[in-house]
């Protein structure tokens, strides 16, 4: 009887044991949303995108996951693309042509509106240098590739004064061309916003050539392959909201000094400066932007900065029906 029992009681507890089992595999599991991951600069547009949250919820309703990506500089950031590391970023005109020259493939889909007041060549306000014209025999700093390179470039070539007329001396990065030139290594300084209105409000300057009429200082976006392959409607949806941030920008330009002053560690003064002299707003590439790329791209081939020319055109196949209504 005993012997009976324990045989009923191990079989109640095996068939127990199943049906939690069979409970457990049948259960409806969960259905994680497929991740987007995009690339962004501190202090940029995409860092705009980040802070103010639309994406993110746009995207979530379509049953995907955005994740964020903070890269030091645009090269990097286009070498993440490159490799599938990221799926959406962005970078500087120049950063975009050097990319392409190293022969790695670029996708172009949009363009921030142009910010040619962003970017300056500045002597101090005590200097004899009052235009172009008085850059002969004189050094002048820049990064080397970078936007104030270019406008030095154009700006030579304008003046008719030949590169090898001028001393230019190449600096790392912000900190330490801010550093050099305070120094007095550089009679003229060339620098980019936010770091330029930070050097005008540091430094008493004189600006003796920005991008008006000379660069347009373009912010480019760009994606994967494979995004634009499988998923046009993410890229979509990603402009879009980019666009509509950059417009809620434009209309809350002392909230996105607040936003970029804590993203960036600096004080809100030049920021705020910078800002007010930006327009932001998401583009369309179309020819005119393509020729002003194309003429960066050229002049570097000419400073012998490029080893082999580079043609845009190559790197530009948006399929124009994923572009939203919202973007001109």
């Amino acid at each position: 009887m005993k012997k009976t029992l324990l045989f009923t009681l191990v079989a109640l507890f095996a068939l127990v044991l199943t049906a939690c089992g069979k409970g457990s595999t049948s259960a409806p599991a969960s259905n994680p949303k497929e991740v987007i991951t995009i690339g962004y600069q501190k202090g940029n547009t995409l860092n705009i995108l980040k802070e103010h949250g639309n994406l993110d919820k746009a995207l979530s309703e379509k049953g995907y996951k955005v994740e964020w990506k903070v890269f030091s500089t645009g090269t990097v950031l286009l070498e993440a693309l490159n490799t599938n590391n990221i799926d959406f970023g962005h970078a500087s005109d120049g950063n975009a042509v050097f990319m392409q020259a190293g022969g790695h493939p670029l996708n172009y889909v949009a363009s921030e509106s142009p910010y040619p007041e962003g970017v300056a060549l500045v002597a101090k306000a005590d200097s004899e240098i009052q235009s172009v014209n008085d850059l002969k025999g004189k050094t002048i700093g820049v990064t080397k590739g970078g936007n104030q390179h270019y406008l030095l470039l154009v700006a030579l070539e304008k003046a008719g004064i030949a590169l090898n007329e001028v001393n230019i001396k190449f600096y790392k990065d912000a900190a330490e061309g801010l550093a050099a030139f305070t120094k007095g290594e550089f009679d003229v300084y060339g620098t980019w916003d936010p770091y330029l209105a930070i050097v005008e409000n540091t430094v008493k300057t004189r600006t003796i050539v920005n991008g008006s009429g000379n660069s347009e200082n373009r912010t480019f976006y760009f994606a994967t392959k494979d995004l634009l392959d499988k998923k046009p409607e993410v890229v979509s949806i990603i402009l879009q909201e980019l666009h509509n941030a950059d417009q809620w920008a434009n209309a809350n330009k002392q909230e996105i000094s607040k936003i970029l002053s804590s993203e960036l560690g600096l004080d809100i003064a030049p920021l705020q400066k910078a800002i007010d002299r930006r327009t932001f707003g998401v583009q369309q590439i179309d020819d005119s932007i393509i020729t002003s790329q194309q003429q960066l791209a050229d002049k570097f081939v000419e400073a012998g900065l490029l080893d082999a020319k580079v043609n845009i055109k190559d790197a530009v196949h948006i399929d124009k029906s994923i572009i939203p209504s919202n973007i001109k």
